[in-house]
């Protein structure tokens, strides 16, 4: 009996061992890799612009301060920012800076080319929408009285549209802008302006194959535009859902993803295939998301970046699987302004 107890110590000592041994190491999860920078703090009263990278999560380091907005380049290569000074440029090789205009503005926009930008300034009740080239020499295409003017977005190197609300006359006197309705801006020598027939919210754009994604302001659905250049082809959304919400591109690509969040706990996650536009490979996110919260999507569409709130989230798009990238949360706040926002991911 001695000898049998001993042999059945060893036995339930040798199978916890074993046990211990062959059990499946749990999932490390996504990982992290190139450079992010992303804006943390109040906009409104300027917010710090953080660079991380994936060697070592959660440890962002200041590149700036007193940031109102930001935006990459098409290509990843440089940023647009806006400070108490103006509109600066910054090369993400050398981190050079350049000032490229003076005073309050806002509104920044980068056109398909990466050469040019639009942004906005303000005095009193009239609004000003320029275009300029890197240089900083600026282009009037609109001095708006009624400041009523949406931000501009790029359809085209030389040509952008805007939303308005207040009807107006252009400068010279030429041309009357209808009220309620979206102009295209042809920037030439002179600015050209036109109507469309129609008044659109255009929610996004790809600068690489100039798709995008429009509502009509009075249907309010989402619509796909194949050629947004004048509008031309808008089908509706293959894949329709409840609540979809379009969370962007993949980067250097035209590769569109969306997100639905079908329960309290749990939010879906696919993308549209760009050359049939047919809904690919979903995937559940046991986490949902404010309307507020930004993405950045990998150019080989694996992993997103998320900002919600005081958290940045990796994702892998595949498994729905998430990890915080941060050491600690912040403040949970669904207030955009004070968000953390992924500004650009420079994944080499």
């Amino acid at each position: 009996m001695r000898n049998l107890g001993r042999h059945f110590c060893f036995f339930v000592i040798l199978s916890a061992f074993i046990t211990g041994c062959t059990s499946e190491p749990k999932p490390a999860g996504p990982k992290l890799s190139g450079r992010l920078f992303a804006l943390a703090g109040d906009r409104n009263r300027g917010a710090d612009l953080l660079e991380g990278n994936g060697a070592t999560p959660g440890n962002y380091q200041i590149v700036t301060s007193g940031v109102l907005e930001a935006v990459a380049s098409p290509d990843q290569a440089k940023l647009l920012y806006t400070n108490k000074d103006g509109v600066m440029l910054r090369d993400f090789g050398n981190s050079a800076v350049k000032s490229l205009i003076k005073g309050d503005s806002f509104c920044l926009a980068w056109a398909p080319d990466g050469n040019h930008f639009s942004y906005k300034q303000k005095s009193g009740e009239t609004t000003k929408l320029f275009a300029a080239d890197l240089e900083g020499k600026s282009k009037l295409v609109l001095d708006d009285e009624n400041g009523s003017t949406a931000c501009a977005i790029w359809i085209a190197p030389d040509r952008l549209v805007f939303d308005r609300f207040v009807g107006a006359t252009t400068k010279k006197g030429s041309e009357q802008l209808k009220p309620n309705t979206t102009t295209v801006a042809t920037v030439g020598d002179p600015v050209k302006l036109k109507d469309t027939p129609r008044k659109w919210e255009v929610e996004s754009v790809c600068a690489k194959s100039n798709n995008g994604f429009v509502r009509s302001a009075d249907q309010g659905k989402l619509l796909i535009g194949k050629s947004i250049d004048h509008f031309e082809s808008l089908d509706p959304l293959p894949a329709p859902c409840s609540e979809c919400r379009f969370v962007g591109y993949a980067a250097q690509s035209c590769v569109p993803f969306f997100v639905e969040q079908p329960t309290s706990t749990t939010t879906e996650l696919f993308y549209l295939n760009p050359t049939n536009w047919q809904k690919q490979r979903p995937a559940t996110i046991k986490r949902t998301f404010a309307p507020s919260a930004k993405a950045l999507i990998k150019s080989s569409a694996k992993l997103m970046v998320i900002g919600d709130a005081g958290n940045l989230f990796l994702v892998d798009t595949e498994s729905g699987e998430i990890v915080s990238l941060l050491d600690k949360r912040g403040e949970s706040s669904d207030n955009a302004a004070t968000a953390i926002i992924p500004v650009v991911w420079i994944e080499h």
